[in-house]
């Protein structure tokens, strides 16, 4: 009787290990590149206190930080898209970027992602999704003229992507070069294109296509429209433009993108149970990464690795991990912060890290400096 049991408690040992072993197989096949194991056992691990700043009236939405200034997002504004903030002054320098569907006017627009110094003006690049526009939004100069100031408005309707699929994660590299994520509106087919980035030079050649993901071709993998979440990343790039990162949301895991090279190499973190992405029965509810930014130096991701209530009424989970990565993939820290760091913004002047207190008006920052 003895033996009967063991034999079965064996078996199933045995099946249970194939079975993890297959799913990561899976992984390596279907991912476009190499997955590297990281053992973050021997990371050093710091602890690390914010500072508050003063903003009046805060209940500005998401927000992206360059110096003194704060460029806040917010559909709920009445009748721009952003408002900027001095962080010295704290005072609100005035709102810009104009709704509606006349002349240099948007309907939708994305939150800032990246900043660039051209002419000693400090810029950022907008895309409008609904017209297919991409504008160089000229902040220096519409501080100065109290207006919203565009230096370039280019098309780029004449780039052929697919009439199912959007451009999103616009990242400016050069004079006239960008990078932006390819993704479908929805998943209707088993060959619908998976999210990839493609590489412009507007205003209307394509340069190269960087496939993260290869087209699954075995019968058991699918993305279907309920598990497209599974793909879902949190992205930013390299200030020189030479590479991009990924941190997912549903696998520990980064993904670096060498835009030079196309190699991509994807950084796991090892010893994290339920990581493959391709399991068809896969329901945990698990979510691991829930932001990111970069420096030319460093990448920083806010790290969950827990379920995720998203009930109606569930408050935000107190997200208090931030891993800093090098741009080899190495795991270098794991911050630990004396207050809820959900989605950040970095401050690559001062060398800041910014967030927002979800249940509360207050915005703080760790002086990177001090590490």
């Amino acid at each position: 009787m003895f033996m009967n049991v063991f034999k079965i408690i064996f078996f199933l040992i045995v099946m249970i290990s194939f079975s993890a072993c297959d799913n990561r197989n899976k992984d390596a096949d279907y991912f476009n590149g190499k997955i590297v194991y990281i053992n973050k056992d021997s990371v050093k691990v710091r602890d690390v206190t914010s500072k508050t700043i003063g903003v009046e009236n805060y209940g500005y939405g998401m927000f992206s930080v360059y110096d003194s200034l704060i460029v806040f997002w917010n559909p709920r504004f009445a009748d721009q898209f952003f408002c900027l903030y001095n962080v010295d002054t704290e005072e609100e320098i005035g709102y810009f970027c104009n709704k509606g569907r006349g002349n240099n006017e948007f309907l939708s627009v994305a939150p800032v992602s990246q900043f660039f110094k051209m002419d000693n003006d400090l810029k950022t690049p907008l895309c409008d999704f609904n017209k297919r526009k991409i504008y160089f939004w000229n902040i220096s100069q519409s501080v100065l003229e109290k207006t919203t100031v565009y230096d370039t408005v280019i098309s780029y309707d004449a780039l052929n992507f697919g009439k199912n699929s959007i451009a999103s994660n616009l990242f400016y590299q050069s004079d006239d070069t960008f990078l932006a994520m390819i993704k479908p509106l929805y998943f209707i087919e088993d060959d619908t294109p998976l999210p990839y980035y493609q590489k412009w030079r507007l205003p209307c050649e394509t340069i190269n296509d960087y496939h993260v993901y290869k087209k699954p071709e075995a019968d058991d993998i699918h993305f279907d429209e309920a598990q497209k979440d599974r793909l879902y990343s949190f992205d930013a790039i390299k200030p020189d433009g030479s590479k991009i990162v990924q941190a997912m949301k549903i696998v520990p895991q980064i993904n670096i993108i060498d835009t030079k090279t196309g190699e991509i190499v994807f950084y796991r973190l090892a010893n994290v149970s339920r990581v493959s992405l391709f399991d068809p029965k896969r329901d945990d509810g698990c979510v691991y990464y829930r932001s990111i930014q970069a420096d030319d130096n460093y990448i920083y991701a806010t790290y969950w690795g827990n379920t995720w209530d998203v009930s109606l009424g569930s408050k935000c989970p107190f997200v208090r991990i931030i891993h800093v990565f090098n741009w080899h993939g190495e795991m270098l820290y794991e911050l630990k912060t004396d207050r809820t760091f959900f989605r950040i913004a970095l401050d690559q002047v001062r060398n800041r890290l910014y967030t927002s207190e979800p249940d509360s008006d207050e915005i703080y920052y760790i002086d990177l400096n001090e590490l």
